[in-house]
């Protein structure tokens, strides 16, 4: 959300204060994602202006004003002088995600080094 959106000034957002705001969300919400259930309604009553594939897309009609777009945390840039600010979803959804790669798959070296980042990441987080 924009940092001068009146949601920003709330720790965490809650179902109730997106009920009649302009939601961009995930495309692969709309193909049976858990957002309905969070949300205590169907898909058909939120106002969704938009469904994204890229999170840095959504981002910028996001700063036009647009709406609020429901995402992960980390994904975009939030500090410093960005427009932007991320507030958590009160009750949490946990998510689990998943990394997939073909066998024998030749990486760059900048992806070998981020999948090997991701796999040490995973070894120390707790199961």
């Amino acid at each position: 959300m924009r940092k001068d959106s009146p949601l920003a000034e709330k720790e965490s957002v809650s179902p109730e204060d997106l009920w009649d705001q302009p939601l961009l969300i995930s495309q692969q919400e709309t193909e049976g994602g858990r957002m309905s259930q969070w949300m205590k309604r169907r898909l058909s009553e939120l106002d969704i202006i938009m469904t994204y594939n890229l999170l840095f897309n959504a981002s910028l009609l996001v700063e036009e004003g647009l709406g609020y777009a429901v995402c992960f945390d980390r994904i975009i840039n939030t500090s410093g002088d960005s427009r932007l600010t991320f507030r958590p979803l009160s009750p949490s959804i946990e998510i689990e995600m998943y990394m997939i790669w073909k066998k024998y798959q030749v990486f760059s070296k900048p992806a070998e080094k981020f999948l090997m980042m991701m796999l040490e990441h995973q070894a120390d987080s707790p199961p």
